[in-house]
């Protein structure tokens, strides 16, 4: 790690401990899993929804959470259809071998039709999502002067597992820090030019500190419109190794 990008972690961490963020850290593929793992049973977490995250793929975490006795949904409607298979990794069905994963999973007969079945399974990733306890993300990028965490996608699921459980975890790339709000930019309008006919990205959702509102004078209310607790996983670039 350059001494930039160590600067850049420790100001990230001040300002999102600010911000009301318990921020962890971890140097390896073993503490990630462990850490995640170890705030879901300290607080009897039972069902959890989780976003696509490379970094989650690349450690095992959905198969570490479920092996201690935890559920954990897929809410990326590709990775879910791999898990409904059985799966890891996404292969080529026909529409026909798709309804019928989709039936199975939401315990309803459905056409093989396309959008019938693309809102059944928004119904069904949307229910997951405000019955889980748990939301687990992975940022896209960090800002490390507001201690905002940037999270990407194409699919609503990505703003709903951040936004509806009880508790939000969020994993970042050290690498991933950047230093100011035009930094962020620059790096959405980069990520915009990648996407094949968009010229802005669906969903962009930045998180900054716990959810809190001071609407009604002289009080401050938790999990008013967000998760009750925020949680940051500071992990290494090497993790997945």
């Amino acid at each position: 790690m350059t001494a930039a990008t160590t600067e850049l972690m420790e100001q990230f961490k001040a300002e999102a401990s600010r911000a009301g963020v318990v921020v962890h850290e971890a140097r390896d593929a073993e503490e990630t899993r462990n850490c995640v793992l170890m705030l879901a049973q300290e607080r009897n977490v039972r069902c959890v929804v989780k976003s696509k995250s490379k970094v989650a793929g690349e450690i095992g975490l959905r198969e570490h959470l479920e092996k201690a006795g935890i559920g954990v949904k897929e809410t990326d409607l590709e990775e879910w259809i791999a898990q409904l298979a059985g799966q890891t990794t996404v292969r080529q069905r026909t529409i026909e071998q798709v309804a019928e994963l989709i039936s199975q999973g939401i315990g309803e007969k459905l056409k093989s039709d396309p959008k019938v079945l693309l809102s059944a399974a928004h119904r069904a990733l949307r229910q997951s999502c405000i019955d889980a306890d748990m939301g687990i993300s992975e940022a896209d990028f960090a800002i490390a002067e507001t201690g905002t965490l940037v999270i990407v996608g194409n699919e609503g699921n990505t703003r709903l597992v951040a936004v509806l459980p009880r508790m939000h975890v969020t994993m970042v790339d050290c690498e991933n820090l950047v230093p100011t709000l035009d930094d962020a930019a620059a790096r959405l309008k980069s990520l915009a030019k990648k996407a094949p006919g968009q010229r802005m990205l669906s969903y962009v959702t930045y998180i900054t500190g716990r959810n809190t509102t001071a609407d009604i004078p002289g009080a401050i209310f938790v999990r008013a419109q967000g998760p009750e607790e925020e949680h940051i996983v500071l992990v290494h670039k090497d993790v997945g190794k």
